[in-house]
């Protein structure tokens, strides 16, 4: 095993609560579930596996947050830590629903009632789009040219992660998109691009192998159907006990 997915889901929505899901996408299994995120918790994790097996390790893929980092680095010392893509993409749109809301406040009326309940078109990959979908956006984009550009940039920082290109044309042509955010003047883009700034390398080694978490959310869905089926496991260890038996591998 080469590859380590992290990835947290929270049991109880609302509860500010999130147990660890760690898994092996090689192997298409759980590894385990930790009851919180923290550092110290997974770096006990880690300690309780062993130097060699930590070392074995090549690529440890999760989402921006801190914990996993550190211990990850702290613990794998040939690893190639990714920061996944599909969260890179979550914060993107959530930074084009922002963009929206500032655009359709400061519109005319019927520029407002244009852009009014549309996130989901926005955010939504165009290709998956009904007929109508895509009517309805080209309506919107055209009444406003500011989230016409700003849409455009979305789709063409998606076209990025989605070509096959190596680190370092990876490299050069964000820096390219970074410079056509920052000519558009696209203020509510700022923060996201400020993110990028902060994970740019372990954003890029992504294109180093194209290993996501793609698995992890699968799993995490899987986990959420679980919960629902239980009423929510209000106790952990059978909340983990039931996640290890749903993805044990048949031949163990």
């Amino acid at each position: 095993m080469k590859v380590l997915g992290l990835d947290e889901i929270a049991p109880h929505k609302g509860h500010g609560r999130f147990h660890l899901i760690i898994t092996a996408p090689e192997l298409g299994i759980v590894l385990d579930v930790l009851s919180d995120r923290k550092k110290a918790a997974l770096e006990a994790w880690f300690d309780e596996r062993g130097a060699a097996w930590c070392a074995a390790i090549q690529v440890c893929s999760a989402d921006m947050w801190d914990a996993y980092h550190e211990a990850a680095h702290a613990k794998l010392p040939n690893a190639r830590l990714t920061v996944d893509r599909f969260h890179v993409m979550k914060n993107l749109n959530e930074a084009v629903t922002k963009a929206r809301r500032s655009i359709q406040k400061a519109a005319d009326a019927p520029t407002q009632a244009l852009l009014k309940g549309c996130r989901w078109l926005l955010v939504k990959n165009r290709e998956n789009l009904t007929d109508a979908e895509r009517l309805k956006l080209d309506a919107m984009l055209a009444a406003s040219p500011e989230l016409n550009t700003c849409y455009a940039l979305k789709e063409d920082f998606r076209a990025w992660f989605n070509a096959a290109h190596d680190r370092a044309t990876a490299d050069r042509l964000l820096s390219e998109w970074l410079a056509r955010v920052q000519a558009s003047g696209m203020k509510a883009l700022h923060a996201f691009t400020k993110t990028l700034g902060n994970w740019r390398a372990r954003i890029l080694n992504y294109f180093d192998g194209r290993h996501s978490n793609g698995f992890a959310e699968g799993v995490n869905l899987k986990i959420k159907l679980l919960n629902r089926m239980a009423f929510g496991y209000h106790n952990f260890s059978s909340f983990r006990l039931h996640v290890l038996v749903a993805f044990e591998p048949h031949s163990r």
